[in-house]
C-alpha cells in the first residue's frame, strides 16, 4: 500500500486550485492555512479531470495523499498538521 504524499509549500496565502492532467491515481488534495489548519479537503479527484478544484479557503499549504485516505484516517476540516524541513 502506498504510504507516499506530496507537500506543497507556497510562499503566501491565496485562493489555491488544484486539477488532476497527467495524475493517474485518485487523490485526496488537502489545503491548509499558514497555521498547518485544514481549511478544505477535495476527496477523491478522479484521474486525468482538468476541472478545478478550489481550496475554498486562503491556503499556503496543499497536500496530496492517496485517494480516500483521509476518510479512512478521519482527517478532517479543522485538524491541525505538524511537519518541518529536513536538513
Amino acid at each position: 500500500k502506498n504510504s507516499n504524499a506530496m507537500l506543497f509549500i507556497f510562499p503566501d496565502m491565496q485562493m489555491r486550485a488544484f486539477y488532476m492532467k497527467n495524475t493517474l491515481i485518485s487523490l485526496d488534495i488537502i489545503y491548509l492555512d499558514n497555521n498547518k489548519t485544514i481549511v478544505s479537503i477535495q476527496e477523491n479527484a478522479k484521474p486525468l479531470d482538468e476541472t478545478s478544484l478550489p481550496s475554498g479557503s486562503p491556503a499556503q499549504y496543499v497536500l496530496e495523499i492517496n485517494g480516500g485516505l483521509s476518510q479512512q484516517l478521519n482527517i478532517e476540516v479543522g485538524d491541525k498538521m505538524s511537519f518541518k524541513k529536513l536538513d
